[in-house]
């Protein structure tokens, strides 16, 4: 029988990793296996959270795909394990092989009950450096981390922007004093953002493509967007309200640009009331929620999964309220009715 030609479906999430991971797998597949536009379906981009969970498109695709998909790839999100059950009897009925590259602790359970599926790791054993999905396809498809090809004449380009966004993903570039990577990882998530949705999968396309050297044809609009941000979450951190969850203080605010950023500054103002610093942060957009803190002793993805129906890493989290009128759900005791978590106004 005629083996069929390749065709690839893939799904990420819409951030800088999500984006870059996505555009990296099909250019590691290129150099590997010698696979060309024609190879690959559109990616299907998902949000986080109960609107823009990744779960209905991948569900969506079981029921209406009609393409000839012989692989399957998702990277820097993970469906649920009801839908990651219901995506593996599919493909093993229509012969795709299919595998989840992604970072997030919420999701490294998925490792155990698909081993030859899933590559999900939160940290590099090696190096000790934290994973993007960026580097964890450079560590399972290549073979080595991204700061370990730097001066490899072939991987060289694509390790440098990959560990520019794991620099950035990670908070590397703040938190780690030998980052390769500093102020820049910020200023091309910036970037990045600056740009309309397709103009964003054009650019992290043409710097995968020509490399870092790239953003310098673009240093004007970063210094501006860099003054810009500065405005903008000082702007931001003066309006910020305070609450209790779980008996842990937090700041909040509204704030639909520089999420992580604006995060992580308000997860250093003092609570008026304890007078020291807030446990963590939440940055409202619409019913979308990100979670920031800089206390060790709290693990945000416990948080977001137990009342945002999210997940993430244990500082940096997000998930998405109930109800619009910020009304939340406790997942350890489902049968309890919503309770109004803010009584916010704009």
């Amino acid at each position: 029988m005629e083996n069929k030609p390749t065709l690839i479906k893939q799904f990420s999430h819409t951030d800088l990793d999500g984006v870059g991971s996505a555009l990296l797998l099909q250019a590691i597949l290129q150099e590997q296996k010698g696979y060309v536009a024609e190879n690959y379906l559109p990616v299907g981009y998902s949000e986080p959270g109960a609107d823009g969970t990744i779960d209905k498109h991948v569900l969506n695709f079981i029921q209406t795909n009609e393409d000839p998909v012989t692989e399957l790839y998702i990277t820097d999100i993970c469906p649920s394990d009801d839908v990651i059950a219901q995506l593996a009897a599919y493909c093993a009925e229509n012969k795709i092989s299919w595998h989840i590259f992604d970072h997030h602790i919420t999701s490294v359970h998925v490792n155990e009950n698909y081993p030859k599926n899933a590559s999900i790791i939160v940290a590099d054993e090696a190096t000790n450096l934290k994973h993007s999905a960026t580097s964890v396809l450079f560590k399972i498809l290549v073979g080595k981390m991204p700061t370990e090809l730097f001066q490899d004449e072939v991987w060289q380009r694509l390790a440098n922007v990959a560990d520019i966004i794991r620099c950035y993903d990670c908070w590397d570039w703040q938190l780690n004093p030998n980052a390769a990577y500093k102020e820049s990882a910020a200023e091309f998530n910036n970037l990045f953002y600056f740009y309309s949705w397709d103009k964003r999968i054009e650019l992290m396309g043409s710097v995968m493509s020509a490399g870092l050297n790239l953003l310098f044809d673009y240093s004007e609009i970063i210094a501006a967007l860099k003054e810009k941000e500065a405005d903008y979450v000082r702007s931001k951190s003066l309006k910020a309200q305070f609450g209790v969850l779980d008996g842990k203080t937090f700041a909040y605010t509204f704030g639909e640009q520089y999420t992580s950023v604006l995060g992580n500054a308000l997860a250093r103002l003092e609570h008026p009331e304890t007078k020291k610093e807030v446990d963590f942060s939440l940055v409202l957009n619409g019913k979308g929620v990100s979670l920031r803190t800089n206390n060790d002793d709290i693990d945000l993805s416990v948080l977001a999964a137990r009342y945002f129906n999210g997940g993430g890493h244990k500082r940096a989290s997000g998930g998405a309220f109930a109800e619009i009128q910020y009304f939340i759900s406790d997942s350890e005791n489902p049968a309890a009715p919503l309770n109004l978590f803010l009584d916010v106004r704009r």
